[in-house]
């Protein structure tokens, strides 16, 4: 089972915690402002480029708390907690009107979670002694990284996790 202080010692210096939001902590869980204010969330390269953890977060629309954005597309792109359910979702805004954001995860643990297994994953590939070389069993990585994810929950048979696991099967990235 995955610790949150695994997680925060595993990213190191790039596990970013916040500035205390008052203003909305009565919207958030109690495991939600634990992880904000105590264990962080970090930098990472994965799919979709490199995310960056701002260094304060930003209430928006009065529902999404924005905690972190995109290296090459950081004035466009916003990942948050929807205060309403909880859950992790992203917003990619390039014309300025579009008000849609899209599922991630259920939740910031799960994120933390799924975000760790898939940077572990992709740095410490022990695998191809036992699967075979990435460009010749694509399919068998993808299937072995969805069954590590589908030990913490079943967020990777939606959305974008379960396009990145689409995308590895095909062997597009």
């Amino acid at each position: 089972m995955i610790t949150l202080e695994e997680i925060k010692e595993y990213f190191g210096k790039e596990c970013k915690t916040f500035p205390e939001v008052t203003e909305v902590n009565d919207r958030l869980s109690e495991k939600t402002k634990y992880i904000l204010y105590k264990i962080g969330v970090p930098n990472y390269s994965g799919y979709g480029g490199d995310y960056i953890t701002l260094d304060r977060l930003q209430v928006i629309n009065n529902r999404y708390l924005k905690y972190g954005t995109r290296k090459r597309d950081r004035e466009f792109y916003s990942e948050c907690i929807d205060m309403l359910t909880g859950q992790i979702v992203f917003n990619l805004n390039y014309d300025g009107n579009n008000n849609e954001y899209h599922f991630w995860n259920s939740n910031l643990e799960a994120y933390l979670k799924y975000v760790y297994t898939y940077t572990k994953y992709v740095n410490e590939f022990e695998i191809p002694q036992k699967l075979g070389e990435y460009y010749k069993n694509h399919s068998q990585y993808a299937k072995e990284l969805k069954r590590q994810l589908l030990q913490i929950n079943k967020d990777v048979e939606n959305e974008s996790w379960a396009n990145l696991i689409e995308e590895m099967d095909l062997g597009v990235i």
